[in-house]
C-alpha cells in the first residue's frame, strides 16, 4: 500500500516519521497509485485534484473553516478531520494502511 501526502508544512511532515511520500501536485499522487491520500486543506490550492478514485482520501484542515470542510465533503473526500483531530490519529491511520 503506498501512502501519498500533501503537507506542505516542515515541522507537520516531521510527524509522519517516514511513513509517506509527500507530493506537491495532484498528478505526482496519481502516479503513485496511491491506496491513501492525505491533503492539508489549507495550504492545498487544487483539493479537487487530490480527489482519487482507487484511493481512500482524508483532509484535514482548521477546525474552524467550516465552508474548507463543506468542499472537501462535496467533492468527495471520505473524511475530513480537524488538524488536531487529525494529527492525534495520524499513528492509527498510518498503521491501517501499512504494507501486510
Amino acid at each position: 500500500m503506498t501512502i501519498v501526502a500533501h503537507v506542505p508544512n516542515l515541522f507537520d511532515r516531521s510527524r509522519f516519521q517516514g511513513k509517506v511520500t509527500f507530493v506537491e501536485t495532484p498528478e505526482q499522487a496519481v502516479s503513485l497509485r496511491p491506496s491513501l491520500v492525505l491533503v492539508d486543506l489549507d495550504r492545498c490550492e487544487d483539493t479537487s485534484g487530490f480527489r482519487l478514485d482507487d484511493a481512500t482520501v482524508i483532509g484535514f484542515g482548521p477546525h474552524v473553516d467550516t465552508a474548507l470542510h463543506r468542499k472537501a465533503s462535496e467533492i468527495g473526500y471520505d473524511e475530513i478531520l480537524a488538524r488536531s483531530v487529525f494529527f492525534r490519529r495520524l499513528p492509527e491511520l498510518l498503521a491501517n494502511n501499512e504494507p501486510t
